[in-house]
């Protein structure tokens, strides 16, 4: 219990360092802020970094996302053989499917996982929530939709420690 309690506080504090919503930063047309984790992360720190990219004409985020960061300081959250099966966009939604590879993922590796796809594809205009299953299933105590909102904290702390 004591593990647990510790491994989600250093997850939130974790993601309370990830910033960058949609419309942040500026980036040319065609480029995307794809996320991914860090490979040396600290509590004080954010467990996501991003990086820039142009996406080709006819591709998506997602696919340059699971081919992984060309940062040496970042590393791909998602394991080698996850491949996209299928995705759509309905009414606001997309609908992300997974190879089952992306099913082995567990706990904060999950989390972050998840993390890197919502935040990846909600700064397109036609997205505001993502669903994710794995070959075609809704996933085991993960059956629900995810915004950007779920992941990112505000800071607690004001800038002079104030509550």
């Amino acid at each position: 219990m004591r593990r647990t309690v510790a491994w989600t506080l250093a997850l939130c504090l974790l993601l309370s360092g990830c910033a960058g919503r949609r419309g942040s930063g500026e980036r040319k047309a065609g480029e995307y802020r794809l996320w991914f984790t860090k490979r040396h992360t600290s509590v004080e720190s954010a467990a996501l970094g991003s990086e820039d990219r142009a996406v080709p004409n006819g591709e998506s985020p997602l696919e340059l996302l699971l081919q992984g960061p060309e940062s040496e300081e970042l590393a791909s959250p998602f394991p080698a053989e996850t491949v996209l099966r299928d995705s759509r966009v309905e009414e606001g939604t997309a609908y992300v499917d997974l190879s089952e590879a992306y099913g082995a993922l567990s706990g904060a590796e999950l989390t972050l996982a998840d993390a890197c796809i919502v935040l990846t594809l909600c700064q397109l205009d036609e997205v505001e929530r993502v669903y994710i299953t794995v070959e075609g299933e809704p996933r085991p105590y993960r059956d629900q939709v995810f915004s950007p909102d779920d992941f990112l904290l505000d800071n607690t702390l004001g800038e002079s420690g104030d509550q």
